[in-house]
């Protein structure tokens, strides 16, 4: 008999899901008590001045027919007049609102021309309207 012997495992497996437990606590822990409050001490300066004004009634309307002429603000205009108005109204109030009209029949690009037009002499307010309607 061989007492003084003992039998010696080869190789004893460890258990890790009592350790995967543990990880995903930490990080649950680690996720709920950081302090995310100096992210916002970044100062970010945003344009109060330039707010654009929503006010259609206040928007001035570029009208471009389908014949190839240009009115602005309901008075006939040429391209270059509409450029010098633009830009002279933008001295004036620069978060002045400007709307493109093109009537049916008028090319993508002929409307693209407009606003980039407009926003060659300074808009920056300037967006497309459908066709008026008829009342």
């Amino acid at each position: 008999m061989n007492l003084l012997r003992h039998r010696h495992d080869q190789g004893a497996l460890l258990n890790v899901t009592p350790l995967i437990d543990v990880v995903f606590i930490l990080l649950v822990f680690f996720m709920l008590t950081t302090n995310f409050a100096r992210f916002r001490l970044i100062g970010v300066e945003t344009p109060q001045e330039r707010e654009v004004t929503q006010d259609t009634a206040a928007a001035i309307v570029i009208l471009v027919e389908a014949d190839g002429t240009f009115s602005y603000d309901g008075d006939p205009a040429s391209l270059e007049e509409i450029s010098a108005n633009v830009a002279e109204m933008i001295a004036v109030d620069p978060g002045r609102t400007f709307l493109i009209r093109p009537e049916p029949g008028v090319t993508m690009q002929e409307a693209i021309d407009v606003f980039q037009l407009a926003r060659d002499a300074g808009a920056y307010a300037v967006s497309f309207t459908g066709p008026q309607e008829q009342s």
